[in-house]
């Protein structure tokens, strides 16, 4: 200590915290002119969720409930005043504009991570679409082809082909599990009108090898490894994937709430079947990923069990056939 009063930086004696060491802030420059959100911006989400998912594993409980209160704090004050903007915005520049701005990949990705109202309206096309998401895979991978034909007043229209009739993955079992993912993910959903298919033409001419595309496969662990309740983070291919084992089955989200942000689910709670975002408190059933307390859904993986590994669909991939 100085004469005056003051105190030595070599005064100061810091609690002993063990704090996971973590990498520096990354530089960020955004280019206005591109149309897609920037490689340096996703890298800084994904570098701002592994440091949330390292401060979780600071050992002083104190220190970290501290850490996590003043996150809600910031969060709080973030959402709110995000919220003030959209209504000052929509009344100032009207809605046209503000559709405009929305649009932006940043903003709307910023907007979506607090899952706020006022971004552009999803046609009924495209919400069917993304119900279906974790649908098409399945049904490729029992040798069917599911096409969407038609979306109106909750109707949707669909042509199912090329499906097993002598597997569990027969016409009548693969439209069951269509119509469960529109009731989960497309709340309009009110009649599935599954065609006929298309009649093949009489003559038919093979050029080459046929090429269908099925699930891209990425292990992710062994069984055992996942112990049952504990929910997971892990990074296959550098995309944020939530895993959780319950009661023998094992169940694959993208690890996000809302899906593509930094904000991590695995640091919430697991009550039974429902997961409780450590954010917003949203409400998820951890099976189908379905939001209990409102509209909305998690990104669902398709999940594999082989001889024992775990195995997580990341896409696609198109392999020929003879």
């Amino acid at each position: 200590m100085t004469q005056s009063g003051e105190m030595k930086s070599a005064d100061v004696r810091r609690p002993s915290v063990a704090v996971p060491k973590f990498v520096e802030l990354p530089v960020v420059q955004l280019t206005p002119s591109r149309a897609d959100p920037e490689a340096e911006f996703r890298h800084l989400l994904d570098w701002l969720a592994k440091g949330v998912a390292a401060m979780e594993q600071i050992r002083d409980e104190q220190i970290r409930e501290q850490v996590f209160a003043l996150l809600d704090g910031v969060d709080i004050v973030h959402r709110q005043g995000l919220s003030r903007l959209l209504e000052l915005c929509s009344a100032s520049v009207g809605a046209e504009t503000l559709q405009h701005i929305t649009k932006d990949p940043v903003v709307h990705t910023l907007l979506d991570m607090y899952d706020l109202t006022g971004l552009p309206e999803v046609s009924e096309h495209e919400q069917v679409e993304r119900a279906l998401e974790s649908v098409y895979p399945y049904i490729e991978s029992h040798g069917g082809k599911l096409e969407l034909l038609e979306v109106q007043d909750g109707r949707v229209r669909v042509r199912l082909s090329g499906s097993c009739g002598s597997c569990p993955g027969s016409s009548v079992t693969l439209q069951r599990v269509v119509e469960e993912a529109l009731r989960e993910g497309f709340p309009p959903f009110s009649e599935l009108v599954a065609e006929d298919p298309a009649p093949p033409p009489r003559t038919l001419i093979q050029l080459g090898p046929t090429v269908l595309r099925r699930p891209r496969w990425v292990d992710v662990g062994f069984f055992q490894e996942f112990p049952s309740g504990e929910m997971r983070a892990l990074w296959p291919e550098g995309q944020g994937v939530l895993l959780v084992r319950l009661d023998g089955e094992v169940y694959a989200h993208q690890n996000g709430c809302p899906p593509g942000s930094a904000l991590a689910l695995h640091l919430g709670e697991l009550d039974g079947f429902t997961l409780v975002c450590p954010w917003h408190g949203c409400r998820y059933d951890i099976r189908t990923g379905k939001r209990l307390d409102a509209e909305g859904k998690l990104g669902v993986l398709p999940v594999a069990v082989k001889e024992g590994m775990v195995k997580v669909a990341m896409g696609l991939e198109e392999v020929a056939v003879p």
